[in-house]
């Protein structure tokens, strides 16, 4: 561990630790060259030994830093001095997608795609560097305050054209979202990354991973063997050109997905342009792989050669938070075929087989009569029974649970009720009675009795149904009539001007979202007003505009569009005309003035209140457009 205050070369000053993963410790240092802070990635002493290991360290980090790009975490210099090897990195804020996941319960469509475009970029940008990530997954991507992606934590990329690629050899991403190619130790490259997004994308829009389960070996099987749910299947209104693009990057084979990532950002543009998604170029998914049956001797040789071994599992990620880190980013040793995933996979596919087996031999030995005969031939001896009919009764009491009422708990407390008793599958919807996070509904009702072991679906709310309206037709209004409309139906108005031979001046010309459209209550519709016939003299001259059943920001912002700035001259009481709009103003509408005039104004307070102490209309100093 580095000491804080501990300055590496001569310029990186440690002010705090941030966290350790499997290969390396960060830390957050002052640059006092740039004076800027950054992220340091320190490799750990055991591996600083292994000449190998740091020569392949230091020329793929080497390779990774010439990766700039605004959806990657930067890195700015690699750097060794007196055994510490070093990477100095961006210092990005905000939180992990997952995170974000987590917090909404799932994505729109829309956010989905934004976010995955921005996702592919930085992969493109990291292919054509000949950089593979091969841990693309929500917990090491960022989500800046301003909406920004970041993808993070190269910790386990290899260089495209680097012998421990073209090797059998790997280092296994994270298993929700691991490739059929990696989680068999085979060769991977571009298109496992775009298998990865997928994965990462379907979590977005459905709030869940397509392969979960408690063993970490059983999920990469799942990965090589079952086909995906459809999203649609799960959460309803995503479109199918979405759909059909998710689907397409989780193809077995990496032959059947996208080739690169730009050619899957050209169809994430088209989402919304055709929805059919007819545009998308799919591969029936045909399951051609053989099914193997293993000797059961096999099987007991395998597993006292290859003792087991715990898989992380994602949702348990201890350094969740810190994108910079993964607890899955230790390197696998170099040997083809040997790696730990590789063979429990095949060890669990072996007891599968041997199962199949064993079943079918029961079935043609019962079939046969066999055990007919056995039972006849015993019939003779009298039985004795020791167990009393109450004793039974016991016994199959303890293998049944009575389901409470999960309804308004939180997803983490009915978990911890419900223990190893039942099976909980998890989905999402809106709820006006519920608010989101709470448990809205459950599969089955409570107080019932079931068997233990039994499935049941907890629905999580995510927070009541966003009112949408339909967006008003307003071209050919009057600049003023339109607002009034527009804000007539909850929505808010933002005004341009331009000059029109063919539209009449202050009549609207265009406005954006069309008509028609349906949007949240509150969302700002832009409207295009008409100047008339632009003349020679209105280079200098405007024409003051009617300022009534306008607010004070909209009045404003109405003034700059004509090169003209706003005053508050006072503020009053008045019955007539609503709070905060335009009362009166200084100069008439239609006068001509020169551009930059000032125009003041008279806001309304609203109704003066009915109580026993009169207050006095306050006067507020004049304020101009500056201000």
């Amino acid at each position: 561990m580095l000491e804080i205050g501990e300055v590496l070369g001569g310029r990186y000053q440690i002010l705090k630790h941030i966290g350790s993963g499997g290969m390396a410790d960060v830390y957050m240092a002052k640059d006092r060259k740039l004076n800027r802070n950054v992220a340091i990635k320190v490799l750990k002493k055991e591996y600083v030994d292994d000449e190998k290991f740091l020569k392949k360290f230091q020329t793929e980090a080497q390779a990774i830093a010439s990766l700039i790009h605004p959806n990657i975490v930067n890195i700015y210099d690699v750097g060794a001095e007196s055994g510490v090897n070093y990477i100095i990195m961006e210092l990005a804020g905000g939180i992990t997608l997952k995170q974000y996941i987590q917090n909404k319960g799932r994505l729109s469509p829309k956010e989905t795609v934004d976010i995955s475009i921005q996702i592919a970029s930085a992969l493109s940008h990291a292919h054509k560097h000949h950089i593979i990530h091969r841990d693309i997954k929500p917990q090491n991507i960022l989500i800046s305050e301003t909406g920004t992606i970041k993808v993070t934590d190269f910790g386990i990329a290899k260089a495209a054209n680097s012998n421990t690629v073209t090797s059998t050899a790997t280092a296994i991403g994270s298993v929700h979202y691991i490739s059929p190619e990696q989680a068999k130790g085979r060769f991977c490259d571009e298109k496992s990354d775009i298998y990865s997004l997928g994965i990462t994308m379907y979590e977005m829009v459905t709030g869940q991973v397509p392969f979960d389960h408690e063993n970490g070996v059983t999920i990469a099987l799942m990965h090589l063997q079952n086909e995906i749910v459809p999203p649609s299947q799960i959460v309803e209104g995503i479109p199918d050109s979405l759909e059909k693009i998710i689907l397409k990057c989780v193809m077995k084979k990496p032959e059947e997905r996208y080739q690169t990532a730009d050619e899957l950002i050209g169809d994430l543009k088209l989402v919304f342009q055709d929805t059919s998604g007819d545009y998308v170029g799919m591969t029936p998914m045909v399951d051609d792989s053989p099914t193997i049956l293993i000797n059961p001797h096999d099987i007991q040789q395998k597993m006292k050669e290859e003792p087991q071994s715990n898989v992380k599992d994602d949702k348990e990620n201890t350094v969740e938070s810190n994108a910079y880190l993964d607890p899955d980013d230790e390197e696998e040793e170099e040997g083809g075929m040997n790696s730990k995933i590789e063979k429990l996979v095949i060890v669990l596919a072996a007891v599968v087989g041997a199962i199949i087996l064993i079943s079918v031999i029961v079935f043609v030995i019962k079939s046969s009569g066999l055990f007919r005969s056995g039972d006849a031939a015993s019939s003779s001896t009298p039985k004795i029974t020791t167990e009393k009919p109450s004793d039974q009764k016991e016994d199959t009491d303890e293998e049944r649970y009575t389901v409470p009422n999960f309804l308004g708990m939180s997803l983490e407390s009915a978990k911890e009720e419900i223990g190893d008793n039942l099976k909980v599958v998890t989905q999402y919807e809106k709820s006006d009675k519920y608010r989101a996070g709470l448990i809205a509904r459950q599969s089955i009702k409570s107080d019932t009795e079931v068997e233990k072991g039994k499935t049941i679906i907890l629905t999580v709310s995510n927070g009541a149904e966003k009112k949408t309206v339909s967006v008003p037709g307003v071209i050919g209004m009057s600049s003023s009539s339109a607002a009034s409309t527009i804000r007539n139906r909850g929505l808010k108005v933002s005004i341009s001007k331009k000059y029109s031979s063919s539209v009449e001046e202050g009549k609207v010309i265009s406005q954006s979202p069309d008509s028609g459209t349906q949007v949240e209550k509150g969302t700002i519709v832009t409207i295009v007003v008409s100047r008339g016939e632009k003349k020679e003299e209105e280079d200098t001259k405007v024409t003051v505009p009617s300022l009534s059943n306008y607010t004070e920001a909209e009045a404003r912002q109405q003034l700059r569009n004509m090169g003209l700035t706003l005053v508050v001259q006072s503020k009053k009481y008045d019955d007539n005309v609503q709070e905060g709009y335009v009362i009166s103003q200084t100069i008439s509408s239609g006068t001509k003035v020169s551009k930059g005039t000032a125009v003041g104004v008279v806001i309304s307070l609203g109704s003066k209140p009915s109580t026993t102490t009169t207050e006095e209309p306050t006067t507020a100093e004049p304020q101009s457009e500056e201000e």
